[in-house]
C-alpha cells in the first residue's frame, strides 16, 4: 500500500452574485408590473366657505341728558365732543340694535340736536327720544 498524503492547498473560493442580483430584479420587476395599485374611495365633502363668522352681542346704549344739560352715556358722565368716541367703541366691541336718548324736560334743546347730530355723525342705527322723570 501506498501511504500517501494528500497535501490540501487552500484555493480561493469565490461566489458570483450576478446571477442571483439578475434574478433578484427580474422577480422585482415582475411583482411590480403585475401588483395592481387600487385607489381608495372616499366620501365627497362638501365643505362651507372659509370665512368665519363671529357672533356679536347686540347692545343698546341708552344716552340721557339731565336738566344741568349734562349726557350721560349709560350711566356715564361724558362730554359732547366724546359720543363719537364712545359711539365707535361700542360698535367695535358689539353690534348696536339701536340707540335711546332721553331728556329731561328742563335741559336746552341745543343739547339734544347736538347729541342728535354727533350719534348720527357716527352711525346709522335708529334712535328712540323719550324723556326722564328726575
Amino acid at each position: 500500500m501506498h501511504n500517501s498524503k494528500k497535501v490540501l492547498t487552500p484555493q480561493e473560493a469565490t461566489v458570483d452574485m450576478n446571477p442571483m442580483l439578475d434574478v433578484v430584479f427580474i422577480l422585482l420587476i415582475f411583482f411590480i408590473v403585475t401588483a395592481s395599485f387600487n385607489r381608495e374611495t372616499a366620501l365627497e365633502l362638501n365643505r362651507a366657505d372659509n370665512t368665519i363668522s363671529t357672533i356679536q352681542p347686540k347692545i343698546s346704549p341708552l344716552f340721557t341728558i339731565n336738566k344741568q344739560n349734562q349726557v350721560y352715556l349709560n350711566t356715564r358722565l361724558i362730554t359732547l365732543e366724546n359720543i363719537n368716541v364712545n359711539i365707535a367703541r361700542l360698535a367695535a366691541v358689539s353690534e348696536i340694535n339701536s340707540i335711546s336718548l332721553r331728556a329731561h324736560p328742563l335741559s336746552e334743546h341745543n343739547t339734544l340736536v347736538a347729541v342728535l347730530n354727533a350719534i348720527k355723525e357716527q352711525t346709522d342705527v335708529p334712535v328712540s327720544l323719550g324723556e326722564t322723570l328726575h
